[in-house]
C-alpha cells in the first residue's frame, strides 16, 4: 500500500500537466478564433502572408487590405488548409472546409533520425550498384559519390572525375553528349522523364541540357539555380512542394540579376531583372493535391514569390504579373 500510495504526486503531476497543456491550448485556439472570424473558409486562398517588425500577418490579394494583424510568424499560403505559428510557441491548422482549429506545441514536420550508412568506395568497381534506391558503392575512379536519379525506369547518375561531369550508367559507361566534357553538369529539374541540367563545357559554353543532347538558351542563363531550395516553414504534406519543388519552375539568378525560369516551358515565367531580388517560390491552393509531387496539380495552384528590393527591405509577395502584395497603410 505504502509503494502505490508514493506514486500518487507523480500521477497528480502528470495529470496537472497535461491538463495545463490543453488549457493553454485553447486559449491560443480563442485568438486564432476571434481573429479569422471574419475570413470566409472560401476565401482562404486569397490570403496572402505579409511580415513586419511585430510579426507576420495575413492580407487579401484582392485588395492588399489586412485581414489579420501581424500578431503571427510562419505563416503559409492556403495549401488548402492555413498553418502557421502564433507567438512563437504553438503551431495551428484550420480547416479549409469546416474552419476547425488544431493547435499543438510542436511542429508536425517529421524527421527521419534513423542511423544510415553511406555508400562504399570500391577500387574494382566500374560504375556503381544501387540497392533500394540509393546508391550502395561506387567506383573509386569518381572524386565523389555520383548523384543517383531514374530516366525511363532506368539508373543513371551524375559523377565527376577529375574535375570533370559526365552522365553515367551502373556499367560506368557514359551517354554519348553527356560525356566527361563538362565542367559543370548540375541536375536542376526532374520530373515525368524530362530531365534537364544546367551546364558549362570545358571550353566555357553553358546552357540547360537534357538527356537527348539537346540544348536550350545556349550562353543565354544566369549563374545560380534555385529549384530545390528549403522553405523555412514545411509541413508533412507540403514536402513536396514547398521544400524540394518548385512544379517545374527555378529561381535563376547572379549577383544583378534575378529571374523564374519554367521547365515546362522552356521559357521565362519572370525574365532577369534588377528591380527584384528573387529569394522563395510558394503558392496558394483550394484544391486537395495528392499525396506526391504531381505536375498536373500545377493548374490547380496560384504562384507568388518571395522578393526584396533591397538588403535592408522588408520581403514581400510577388505574382507572375510583378504585382506587389503589401498592406494598404
Amino acid at each position: 500500500m505504502t509503494r502505490k500510495l508514493s506514486l500518487l504526486p507523480f500521477f497528480i503531476f502528470i495529470c496537472s500537466s497535461t491538463f495545463s497543456q490543453e488549457k493553454y491550448e485553447d486559449s491560443i485556439k480563442n485568438i486564432i478564433k476571434k481573429d479569422f472570424v471574419n475570413i470566409k473558409a472560401a476565401d482562404f486562398k486569397n490570403l496572402v502572408p505579409y511580415e513586419t517588425e511585430k510579426g507576420m500577418g495575413y492580407l487579401n490579394a484582392k485588395n492588399n487590405k489586412t485581414v489579420v494583424l501581424p500578431n503571427y510568424y510562419q505563416l503559409d499560403f492556403a495549401k488548402p488548409n492555413l498553418r502557421g505559428n502564433y507567438n512563437n510557441t504553438a503551431y495551428f491548422e484550420i480547416n479549409n472546409s469546416t474552419k476547425e482549429i488544431e493547435v499543438s506545441l510542436q511542429n508536425w514536420q517529421i524527421f527521419d533520425v534513423s542511423p544510415q550508412e553511406g555508400p562504399i568506395k570500391k577500387g574494382y568497381s566500374k560504375g556503381f550498384y544501387v540497392v533500394n534506391n540509393s546508391i550502395f558503392s561506387y567506383s573509386d575512379n569518381y572524386t565523389y559519390c555520383p548523384q543517383l536519379f531514374k530516366y525511363k525506369n532506368e539508373d543513371f547518375a551524375v559523377a565527376v572525375k577529375e574535375n570533370r561531369y559526365a552522365v553515367i550508367k551502373p556499367s560506368g559507361e557514359t551517354l554519348k553528349n553527356l560525356d566527361f566534357d563538362y565542367s559543370h553538369l548540375d541536375l536542376v529539374y526532374k520530373e515525368n522523364d524530362n530531365i534537364w541540367f544546367k551546364y558549362k563545357t570545358i571550353e566555357g559554353e553553358q546552357g540547360f541540357i537534357n538527356m537527348d543532347g539537346e540544348k536550350k538558351l545556349i550562353n543565354d542563363i544566369i549563374s545560380n539555380s534555385r529549384s530545390q531550395t528549403e522553405g523555412y516553414f514545411s509541413f508533412i504534406d507540403s514536402e513536396h512542394s514547398i521544400k524540394r519543388k518548385y512544379y517545374g519552375y527555378s529561381i535563376e539568378s547572379n549577383k544583378e540579376l534575378y529571374g523564374v525560369f519554367d521547365f515546362l516551358t522552356m521559357t521565362w515565367l519572370i525574365r532577369p531583372q534588377k528591380i527584384f531580388k528573387i529569394e522563395e517560390i510558394n503558392y496558394s491552393t483550394d484544391k486537395n493535391l495528392v499525396a506526391g509531387y504531381n505536375l498536373e496539380d500545377r493548374k490547380n495552384l496560384k504562384f507568388y514569390f518571395l522578393v526584396r528590393e533591397g538588403e535592408n527591405e522588408t520581403a514581400y509577395y510577388i505574382d507572375d504579373t510583378l504585382k506587389k502584395y503589401k498592406p494598404r497603410k
